[in-house]
């Protein structure tokens, strides 16, 4: 099981009262009853960031695999649309964003608008979905897949709600990683994956070629190695110090003779940044991000959503990891590599820093990191 939040006494006694309080719902309304025939429609739930629905793809693979004919919906962000383009994974993402599920302001009164929550329920419970997976364990899911109507509830055992679910798997020891706990979801339909696939997105050839001329009109050759960069992530502990990106950046240009593609999710979010090197710096949409890592032949981040959508994509990482848990959630590629601080007591924090400064990314070294690359780029260069 990969932990998704710090579990502290106030939030077991806050998930007890909850507990409680949404048994009263068996009295209000019950879903359907199970069917007998085939399962024709499922409802997976992830209403979280970008690279949480990245990892849902292995449940969603394994899904098509089993029943190639089932209509395959998921309860996501509106990112996930962008997302699974093309994948033929799911027949429709129905977008909503969960207030719950925001970096701040979460328990905001204004942003829980009794009418949109109602229009939600109405359009799942249209679809009469035959199964509901959901590998959150969160008490806040099971009770929208049981107003859902889902007539068979898939989840997991921690995090309340329990009794709102149909078929309840043990959490299980804390080392699995998220993968493994979406997969084992399907165990009860009688699915057993013998392996663990990694996840996979779509990007077409005619999006690779857009990708391709930008790359060309930013000056870079595809002929010679391009490492891809993307500082960013959801929360600030997880950065990396700017200087030293620009110093890595030097090296790898210096030593290594690589081209750097710099990406920006805002115009000057990277003007920090600033190597010796002339680098190119490129601003892009979702899909259009996705086109141009398939170039990269290697992207370095931090822990974050363009992290994973790399690593669906094929393309090696290597992956600066802070506060959270590589075992849980870290990149799975044969080339991928994970730069951390192995000794740090405090992780997994999850995003809240006891400290001034995060010392879990403050120690990874310009060395570390560059050595890492050096030593990625020479088994891709091996294998291809």
């Amino acid at each position: 099981m990969a932990q998704t939040r710090t579990i502290t006494r106030k939030k077991l006694a806050a998930l007890g009262l909850l507990d409680f309080v949404s048994r009263t719902l068996h009295g209000v309304y019950r879903p359907p009853a199970q069917r007998s025939a085939p399962l024709k429609s499922f409802l997976v739930v992830e209403p979280w960031g970008i690279g949480d629905v990245v990892l849902s793809t292995v449940l969603l693979k394994a899904l098509r695999l089993n029943y190639p004919d089932a209509s395959i919906t998921l309860l996501a962000k509106s990112h996930a649309v962008q997302l699974l383009e093309h994948s033929e994974l799911v027949d429709e993402v129905i977008a909503f964003d969960f207030p719950w599920t925001a970096f701040s302001g979460k328990f905001a009164p204004g942003k829980y608008v009794p009418k949109e929550f109602q229009d939600l329920i109405r359009r799942l419970r249209a679809h009469d979905f035959d199964v509901s997976l959901d590998a959150r364990r969160d008490i806040r899911s099971n009770v929208i897949t049981y107003l859902a109507g889902a007539r068979r509830r898939i989840g997991y055992d921690f995090g309340g709600g329990a009794h709102l679910l149909t078929d309840v798997l043990p959490s299980g020891t804390q080392n699995d990683h998220k993968i493994s706990d979406w997969l084992a979801l399907v165990r009860p339909l009688g699915i057993d994956p013998t392996d663990e696939p990694l996840p996979s997105l779509t990007v077409t050839e005619s999006e690779k070629e857009i990708g391709r001329r930008t790359i060309g009109t930013l000056g870079l050759s595809t002929e010679r190695e391009i490492v891809g960069i993307h500082p960013g992530a959801s929360h600030v502990v997880r950065h990396w110090d700017s200087r030293k990106f620009a110093s890595a950046i030097d090296r790898l240009v210096d030593d290594l003779n690589v081209q750097i593609l710099l990406f920006e999710e805002k115009e000057g979010d990277s003007a920090e940044i600033a190597p010796r090197n002339p680098i190119a710096r490129v601003r892009s949409d979702l899909r259009g991000f996705m086109a141009l890592v398939t170039q990269c032949d290697l992207l370095l981040c931090s822990d974050s959503g363009p992290m994973h959508i790399a690593n669906a994509l094929g393309v090696p990482v290597t992956a600066l990891f802070g506060p959270q848990r590589r075992d849980w959630y870290g990149p799975r590629g044969e080339l991928d590599h994970v730069v951390q601080v192995d000794e740090m007591p405090c992780r997994p924090c999850f995003d809240a820093c006891i400290f001034s400064t995060p010392h879990c990314m403050d120690g990874i070294t310009v060395e570390e990191v560059v050595s890492s690359i050096e030593s990625q780029l020479d088994r891709v260069a091996r294998r291809s």
